[in-house]
Order: C-alpha cells, then sequence, then structure tokens
C-alpha cells in the first residue's frame, strides 16, 4: 500500500510530467526556434534583453523567437518590450504546458540562470548559457552553505553547449564551483558580456543622462546587494538600516549631485524615495545596464556589478558597512579591501570620496575581471552560435585522466551505512581518482547539516529532482516493483524511462564508475542501471530479511539489479549467500568490509558525554553523566528503534539477569526507527526500570560506549555490525548474538557468539559477569589496508 500511495503522490506533484514526458518523446526539434528565458522568467533584462536586441536584425530574420515570462512579471515585460520596440513571435508563460512544449521543440535555448529540473536536453538542442554575473560570493560546492542544494545549477551549465565567461576569474571560480574543469565537455566562449557592449558607447550614455534629466550634474547609481532574511525581524531592521543611510546622505549631496538607487524589488516596495531631494528611484522602464552607462560613479557592496561598470573605467565606491559579518556569513573569494576602489562605512564617507577623481579600475583589476570585454560582444556570440561564424574565442575544458567515480550517498541519515561511507571517504586516497559525492537533495534539504561529515578534497553531485513519472509508466513501475510482472511493455517503457532520467541527471557527464553505496532505493537501483560505465552496488544487510520484514526495495528490482550491475559488494561473507539467492549470479559478487576509522572513533570517545538538541532520552544528561562515572557495571546497545535491532528481547533478557546482578545498568542508544516510545513503554514495566537508560538521536555515541563495560548487540540480522568493532577498538568487550551480519566478523576474529535468543543473550550476560569475555584487540591497521586496496582497486579498474 505504501508503495502504491508513493507513485500515486509523485504523479500528484509533478502536475506537468505527463505532459512534458510526450512532448520529449513526441515533438521534433526545430532548429529555427529559439526560446529566451531571462532570469527564470521573472525579467526582461541584462544579457538576455541585449542577445534579443541584437535578434530583431534582420540576419536573424529565419528564427522564431520565443520568450518565457513569469505570470506576476509579465506586464512589467510587455511595457519593457514596448519601450525598446521587440517584438518576440510568441511570449509563453512559465510554468505552463505551452512553455513545456517549446522547451521540448526549441533548437537553441539561450538563459542566464538555469531550466527547470525536470527539463532533458534533447538530441539536436543547443544550449546557451550567459551566466548572470561574475561571482564575488561563494557558489556552488565552494559555499557549504548551497552544496546540498546545486544539483540544478550543475547540470544546467554542465549540459550547456556554451558557456560565456567574460574574464579569467569567472572562468576559474565556476570552473571549480560546478565540477566544469573535469566535467564539461561544452565550448567556453572567453567573450564579452553582452549587457556590458553598451559600457563601449559613451556617446550613448551621455544622451541617456540628457533623457533622464540629468545633464550637468554628478550622477551615481547605488545598487547593493539584498541582505534581508525571511526572518521578518531581520528584514524591519535593514529596512531601517537602509532608510537611514540614504536620510543621511541626502543631507549631504551638494545640488549638482544627484542619487540613483536601485534596490531589491522586496526593499524598494516598502521603501519609497519621493521625499529625498537628491534621491530619485531607479527608472524602471529602463534596462539597468543602459542606466548604468549614463553614471558617473557606481555606489555598490558586494555584487558583480562592479566587474561589469569598470568596463567604464569610471569611479567606484564600496560601501561595505557591514564587511566583516558579510565575511562570516556569506563567505567571499576574495577581500574588496584589495580593489582600487574605496571602501567605506558610512554616508558620510561616501559623501566625502564623492569629491575625490580617485577610486577608479586599475589594468590589472581590467585584466583580470573584464578580460575579454568588448563593443562587438553580442553580435559576435549570436553570430557564432546561431550563424555559424568563426566570431568567438573557443576554449575547451582540460578535464581529467584521472577516473571519476560518483559515489552516491543516500539520505545520509545516522545510521550504520552512513557511518561506514564517512568512514571510507575519510580515507580513499583522493589522488588516485576523481571523486564525486552523490545524494538527492529532496532527502538533504531538511537537514543539510548531515553534510558536514563528508571531508574536504571531494566533488558534490546533487541530483535535484525527483523522477518524471506519467501515468503509465506510474503503473508499469507499480506492476513491476510490487509483483515483478515484465510482460506487455512493461521492462521497455521502464528501461525507456530510466535511460531518459540518466539523460537527465547525467547525461553530460561522463563517469568511468557509479556506485551505489546506500544499496537501498528503488529509483536509484533503477536510474544507475542505466549507467553508461562499471556499476557497482554495495550491500550492508541481508536483503532477504530486509525485504520480508520492511518489503524494501522490490525484490524483482534488487534481483535484476543484483544480476546487471558489474559488481555486487556485500559487507560480509554471511550476507553473500542472500545476495546470491536474490540475484542468482554469483561471478560478479565480491565482499569488501566496511572501513574502520579507528583515529575517528578514538577521537570522539574523547569527547565529553552530550545531548543534541534532537535527543530524547529517559533520563537527564546530568543523571547520565553520574551513571557512566559510576563503579556499577553498565551494558550498552547502539542500534536504531526499528524490529531487527531485538531491542525488546534484549530488555527481557536484561530484566532476567539484573535480577542477580541489581549493581547494573542497561543503556540502548538509537538513531533512527519508529520504536522508541514502545521500547520505553516496555522498559517502564520491568523491575529494572530503574536501571534502563534509553537514548534516541545522539549524534556521538562514542564517548557514552567508551564509558561502558561491555557491548551487547541483540539483533535478529545485520549486514556487516559497525558497532561491535568499534566497541572492540575502544577496548570494549563484545559479543553478538549468532546472526548473519555479526557472525562472520565476530568468528575470524575470536570474538563471542551467543545463540540467537533471549536465552542466549541472558547467556552472554553472564558469561561477562563471570570474566569470560574479553576484548578482541583486531589488528585493524592491516584489516583497514586490505579494505582500501580493495576499493581503489575496484574504483580504478
Amino acid at each position: 500500500m505504501a508503495l502504491t500511495q508513493k507513485i500515486i503522490r509523485k504523479l500528484k506533484s509533478g502536475t506537468w510530467y505527463p505532459l512534458y514526458n510526450t512532448f520529449y518523446e513526441k515533438t521534433s526539434v526545430d532548429p529555427g526556434e529559439i526560446l529566451l528565458v531571462s532570469r527564470s522568467g521573472l525579467a526582461l533584462e541584462s544579457n538576455i534583453l541585449a542577445i534579443l536586441q541584437e535578434l530583431s536584425l534582420p540576419e536573424y530574420k529565419g528564427f522564431r523567437i520565443v520568450l518565457a515570462v513569469h505570470k506576476n512579471h509579465r506586464d512589467a515585460i510587455l511595457r519593457k518590450l514596448n519601450h525598446y520596440h521587440l517584438k518576440p513571435d510568441s511570449i509563453v508563460q512559465t510554468g505552463t504546458l505551452p512553455y513545456y512544449y517549446h522547451l521540448s521543440k526549441a533548437g537553441y535555448l539561450i538563459t542566464d540562470t538555469t531550466f527547470p529540473g525536470r527539463y532533458i536536453k534533447k538530441e539536436g538542442q543547443v544550449i546557451l548559457n550567459v551566466w548572470h554575473g561574475t561571482p564575488l560570493k561563494k557558489m556552488g560546492q565552494d559555499n557549504p552553505a548551497e552544496r546540498y542544494d546545486t544539483g540544478n545549477v550543475m547540470r544546467n551549465l554542465l549540459m550547456a553547449d556554451y558557456l560565456v565567461f567574460p574574464n579569467v576569474f569567472m572562468e576559474e571560480k565556476m570552473s571549480d564551483a560546478y565540477n566544469l574543469r573535469e566535467l564539461f565537455q561544452g565550448t567556453v566562449l572567453r567573450e564579452g558580456y553582452p549587457r556590458n557592449t553598451v559600457f563601449f558607447d559613451g556617446d550613448r550614455g551621455l544622451k541617456m543622462k540628457e533623457n533622464l534629466g540629468f545633464e550637468g550634474c554628478q550622477l551615481s547609481l547605488y545598487m547593493p546587494t539584498f541582505r534581508g532574511r525571511s526572518d521578518s525581524v531581520k528584514e524591519e531592521e535593514y529596512i531601517s538600516q537602509v532608510r537611514d543611510h540614504l536620510s543621511r546622505l541626502d543631507h549631504l549631496l551638494e545640488d549638482n549631485q544627484i542619487l540613483l538607487v536601485k534596490l531589491h524589488p522586496f526593499v524598494q516596495n516598502l521603501l519609497p524615495v519621493d521625499n529625498y531631494k537628491h534621491i530619485r528611484s531607479f527608472p524602471s522602464e529602463y534596462d539597468t545596464y543602459e542606466v548604468l552607462n549614463a553614471c558617473d560613479v557606481l555606489i555598490t557592496d558586494y555584487s558583480s556589478v562592479m566587474y561589469d561598470y569598470a568596463n567604464t573605467g569610471r569611479k567606484i565606491i564600496l560601501f561595505a558597512y557591514d564587511r566583516e559579518e558579510y565575511l562570516s556569513e556569506r563567505g567571499m573569494y576574495e577581500d574588496i579591501i584589495g580593489y582600487p576602489f574605496p571602501v567605506v562605512s558610512s554616508p558620510e564617507e561616501i559623501a566625502a570620496e564623492l569629491q575625490e577623481h580617485s577610486g577608479c579600475p586599475d589594468r590589472a583589476f581590467l585584466e583580470k575581471y573584464c578580460t575579454y570585454e568588448r563593443a562587438e560582444a553580442t553580435s559576435c556570440i549570436c553570430r557564432h552560435i546561431l550563424l555559424h561564424e568563426n566570431a568567438c574565442n573557443e576554449y575547451k575544458m582540460p578535464g581529467t585522466k584521472k577516473k571519476k567515480v560518483l559515489l552516491y550517498a543516500g539520505s545520509l541519515k545516522p545510521n550504520g551505512i552512513t557511518t561506514a561511507y564517512f568512514s571510507l571517504l575519510r580515507n580513499l586516497d583522493r589522488s588516485k581518482c576523481e571523486y564525486y559525492v552523490s545524494f538527492r537533495s529532496p532527502s538533504i534539504k531538511e537537514d543539510p547539516e548531515r553534510l558536514n561529515g563528508i571531508p574536504e578534497g571531494y566533488h558534490y553531485y546533487p541530483l535535484a529532482t525527483e523522477m518524471n513519472l506519467d501515468i503509465l509508466t506510474g503503473i508499469a513501475q507499480l506492476c513491476y516493483l510490487k509483483w515483478g510482472i515484465t510482460s506487455f511493455g512493461i521492462r521497455n517503457r521502464l528501461q525507456k524511462a530510466y535511460k531518459r532520467e540518466w539523460k537527465k541527471h547525467f547525461g553530460f557527464a561522463a563517469f568511468d564508475h557509479v556506485v551505489h553505496f546506500d544499496g537501498y532505493e528503488n529509483y536509484m537501483l533503477a536510474l544507475f542501471e542505466q549507467a553508461p560505465c562499471i556499476r557497482t552496488v554495495w550491500v550492508h544487510n541481508d536483503m532477504e530479511k530486509e525485504i520480508a520484514s520492511k518489503h524494501n526495495p522490490s525484490r524483482p528490482l534488487l534481483a535484476h539489479a543484483y544480476r546487471t550491475y558489474d559488481h555486487v559488494v556485500p559487507v560480509g561473507e554471511d550476507i553473500r549467500p542472500a545476495v546470491e539467492r536474490i540475484g542468482g549470479y554469483p561471478d560478479n559478487i565480491q565482499v569488501i568490509a566496511n572501513y574502520m576509522d579507528v583515529d575517528n572513533i578514538r577521537q570522539r570517545a574523547s569527547m565529553p558525554v552530550d545531548f543534541d538538541p534532537e535527543t530524547q532520552s529517559t533520563v537527564s544528561l546530568e543523571t547520565l553523566r553520574n551513571v557512566l562515572s559510576g563503579s556499577e557495571r553498565k551494558f550498552i546497545n547502539i542500534g536504531r528503534y526499528s524490529p531487527e535491532k531485538g531491542h525488546k528481547r534484549l530488555l527481557k533478557a536484561f530484566d532476567r539477569f539484573w535480577k542477580n546482578h541489581q549493581d547494573t545498568w542497561l543503556i540502548i542508544i538509537g538513531g533512527m526507527g519508529t520504536l522508541y516510545e514502545s521500547t520505553c513503554e516496555l522498559a517502564r514495566t520491568l523491575s529494572c526500570s530503574d536501571h534502563v537508560i534509553l537514548l534516541k538521536s545522539m549524534s556521538n555515541p562514542m564517548p557514552v560506549l567508551a564509558s561502558c563495560d561491555f557491548f551487547i548487540l541483540s539483533s535478529f540480522y545485520e549486514g556487516q555490525v559497525l558497532v561491535v568493532p568499534e566497541a572492540d577498538v575502544l577496548g570494549i568487550p563484545a559479543a553478538a548474538c549468532d546472526v548473519n551480519g555479526a557472525r562472520s566478523f565476530l568468528k575470524q576474529y575470536g570474538g563471542t557468539l551467543l545463540p540467537d535468543s533471549e536465552d542466549g543473550i541472558v547467556q552472554g550476560m553472564e558469561m561477562f559477569a563471570a570474566g569470560k569475555i574479553r576484548p578482541m584487540n583486531v589488528d585493524y591497521d592491516s584489516r583497514n589496508k586490505d579494505i582500501l586496496d580493495k576499493c581503489e582497486k575496484l574504483f580504478l579498474e
């Protein structure tokens, strides 16, 4: 039932998915149609406006021009079109059926941001991305706060046929922020920005100044970066601050000085400037850059507009009154203090600087940030791409000679698979391969801090969207996942759908190896099956028992994956038989145990015992610390609160043991699962209840483990259990029920296996009390070296 409801929800949420899939499959690409989108349809400005003006010339009359606009901005865009006497052949509203129809039909697609996450580039389509500015603020994977959500921007840039980089600085930063250096297979045009061509026409600027009525005045434009927050209090503080700055500056300006103000639309609407003497609102009917060309001075802060305006050679003032705060919150590639412009922190300093003639860009600045700018840039770009003339300087990214390995992480929830993933990442030799950490952004969105466990030196490759699921494919998927039906064209339909999905996410990035490390998730199993490279899936559990108890993942899908992937990697010998029974193909199976990051385990264990904000506990933190520092015996179990962990039989066994050993505590720590409350209820009914501590959601349980005397694993089944070797690393004796996942490790290293029952757990407790269970003292250095050698040999294949 849950699977059926999930598919229905996906169909409902993707309003135009069914019809977009039809457009994608059935609509032919028209090489004579150009689709233009400016700021995702929210405006008509900057590079896209300049290109649209170029396309109105006679040499492009053979093309049909389609402009996409957002419904809330349609009127403003129509006014601007009328002002500039521009008449595209068609105007479509973003998010509508006509929009998706033209997305699948247009031969040329031109944008300055991104196309929607469901868009899939078709054979024969040519994409030009004229990104909307040179980045000063850290972008993409360079900005930790953005890493989880960079997927759609990254894939849009990677699938472009042409990227325009107007300077060497932008090329360098964008290449690293979005994996372009290694993965981009298109062409970089080292060419000026279309919007900046206006700066090479001084007479046009003088004429604009005259038209605005400011001839003979010193005309300045204040264009700051928006600093608002979703918090309304912060927004009010920001608006109040801007109002104060403008009021003070207005009193300081002279009669021959005019200040135009272009603020973020949210602020502009709440902060009218009609009552000022020397301050005017930005004339909205004109393009920003046309007005900028009329200005004598630009006043900004951290906005990329400074790099554009530098083409004029005129004065720039950086009003960075909150520089330290902004640097700490947002992060920048460079400190503006090193720029050849005055950096001021008050309106009084602005007024003083307006009297000075210094503060213009120098040669070094222009070479770095205006490298390829020229008056003919717009014409050259359009003629190069649309008329196939050799008009621009082309550059191809160098790529890499290393193997490119995509490591899919799953949701990174706090569990054993995530622990194993992070341990492997911390210890792989990153000089041997280019590794790309992948995950689905929707599953990380609520808790992006999960990415904090990923060490530096890895690329990020988030998947931005869910499946483009149409009705017939949804029905076919249900039939296959639930009942294994492949006839009636179901197999072909699903294969076609997942090939389409692969193309959507990865079709423009040539990976050498994709690794489904999580090993679950029906969508990802089917998606990676379509990868045109080496495919590997890890197995962290006894999947026969997982499917029997949780119905996840789909057994027919998993069986097909185990047969068709190039490598299937169970993490323990005792779960290999289940893999063979599911897939029926033993030849592609290789057992590789999970890496034990000994240094990390010991470092975490040395930290103080503490709760997280979301930690739930049956005792206070103070009580827990007192118990741990006390002399009474302490048993511990760590595992999510779910049926397979056997917590209920562990509690009942401990209750029997405790009656004769009342100087003993039992501590259970679980990260995930749904049985915490019922486990607490059971504990309260037992005679030992005041010696039982139950904890949920504790990001670092190692200090608690290190303070206990005995670890006991009560699970009904495992993959390759991590907590037993973690206990051993810390010198804590451990025992486990004789089940898959625990058996192979404990047998290999002489550990203690107990009968798989409540009685067996009691037996283990009595054995420890009698001094019969000791730490295994495994040689983890040798073991880990073998694991890394196997992993890296696999990835380098």
